[in-house]
């Protein structure tokens, strides 16, 4: 742990690998930031236990829980000078998912003092192994690489330079308390309170012997409705999982309908979608065709309310969001039993191919009752099951769409443009690519 005035010292002198270093740097307004903090998904109910939980496992001394619905932590130690902060603690990396709160986005800092500084966030969410120090700006790169792999739209904010007097807007800018990094107290006071903490186990053992000898006989009249909770949990997993229907894919669509597909100079190459929870993060992808090209060009034909985003110097990114584009599925109603899978066959002839995965149940964990045990799931529960879903073929095949009767939710849809792929009638230069996932229940 260094201040940033020492960070020039303690880095690495050989930076194959990210660093582990931490650094505590001061904004305008006398605020400690914590740059390079450990990031680690959460998956499960109840997010903050989980979060208390991990940091305690790893040692940490604070931990931050970031994002919603998709949940991240992060933890990190400092040392004992630091728990006295009256102003607290924040970090930098839940302040620039907080200020680029859509799609998927990153930033690469190269700070005067020494080093480089890289953090990714996807919807708000921090991507695990970033918020992370660099010696040199070719390690940083090869870091974003391995990003851009899992997300192709990633729109990166790089080339800053920083000192401790002149930080990026979003740092140098007051603290949300979001980013605000929480004590994790069992270990600030793991020496100071060992003692009381053995006495007052001993104590809470056996009064919790007295109870329970005493409450056993209640067990029947406050154990909660099994029923109830598992409709909770399904209720839960449905807003986590939001459905598109045919009209939310359309709307996508239609916005696809506004993108300029012959500006000036610039080549349109493809336009990709992805739902963040119950919106869309949509990029149009463009390559300059000659040097008389130029950024403005591009960025004179956008509609007003999209971004353009220079990727580099031959690369270029207008980007927009669809706003409430999906709906709630009740899983704990079965469907009507359609016959989907012979929709699907009917559109084959007007897609290139149609690929379809195996069925599997839903990952939805069982509710636990008072004691920690999971509760028998309802007879009367429909067992719901999904499938992958892949469909590639010409854009004017999007619309037969409509006729497919079962819930889906898409993770992603592209299209390609000047590529001609298929044969007869699925032949294009406008070739959309879906992915997705296909809900049906079955009874058992």
């Amino acid at each position: 742990m260094t201040d940033f005035n020492a960070l020039r010292d303690h880095l690495p002198a050989a930076p194959a690998k990210q660093s582990a270093k931490t650094v505590v740097v001061r904004n305008s307004f006398g605020q400690p930031v914590i740059f390079g903090m450990d990031w680690t998904a959460l998956v499960g109910g109840q997010p903050l236990k989980l979060a208390r939980k991990h940091a305690r496992l790893v040692r940490a001394t604070h931990f931050l829980l970031v994002g919603a619905p998709a949940t991240t932590v992060g933890c990190v130690q400092l040392e004992k000078q630091y728990f006295a902060q009256s102003c607290g603690m924040y970090s930098a990396a839940a302040l620039f998912s907080s200020a680029y709160p859509n799609a998927a986005v990153a930033c690469l800092v190269r700070f005067e003092e020494g080093g480089y500084w890289m953090v990714a966030s996807h919807s708000g969410s921090i991507i695990s192994e970033t918020d992370r120090w660099f010696l040199d700006v070719e390690a940083a790169l090869a870091a974003l690489k391995a990003i851009r792999l899992r997300f192709p739209s990633l729109v990166v904010h790089e080339g800053l330079i920083a000192s401790s007097t002149q930080l990026p807007a979003w740092l140098n800018s007051k603290c949300s308390e979001q980013a605000r990094v929480l004590v994790l107290r069992a270990v600030r006071h793991r020496l100071k309170n060992r003692t009381a903490a053995l006495a007052l186990g001993i104590f809470v053992c056996l009064w919790a012997n007295w109870f329970y000898s005493k409450s056993d006989q209640n067990a029947a009249v406050t154990q909660v409705n099994p029923a109830q909770r598992w409709l909770d949990a399904l209720a839960q997993y449905g807003q986590q999982h939001p459905m598109h229907r045919f009209s939310d894919l359309m709307r996508v669509m239609t916005a696809w309908r506004r993108v300029p597909f012959n500006p000036s100079g610039w080549q349109l190459l493809r336009v990709q979608c992805e739902p963040v929870s119950v919106d869309w993060s949509c990029a149009a992808h463009y390559h300059r065709q000659h040097r008389f090209a130029l950024n403005q060009h591009l960025e004179a034909v956008k509609p007003d309310e999209w971004e353009f985003h220079a990727v580099s110097l031959d690369r270029a990114m207008l980007t927009w969001r669809l706003s409430q584009a999906a709906e709630t599925l009740d899983f704990s109603q079965a469907s009507l039993g359609l016959d989907w899978m012979t929709s699907l066959q009917r559109l084959s002839p007007l897609f290139e191919h149609i690929q379809l995965g195996l069925a599997s149940k839903l990952s939805v964990s069982a509710p636990l009752d008072s004691q920690g045990l999971a509760l028998e799931r309802p007879a009367g529960l429909p067992v719901w099951q999904q499938r992958t879903l892949a469909l590639k073929g010409p854009l004017r095949a999007l619309t037969a769409l409509q006729t497919l009767n079962a819930p889906v939710r898409w993770r992603s849809a592209t299209l390609e443009v000047g590529n001609i792929s298929g044969q007869e009638l699925t032949r294009s230069a406008l070739v959309v690519k879906l992915l997705g996932d296909l809900f049906e229940d079955t009874q058992h």
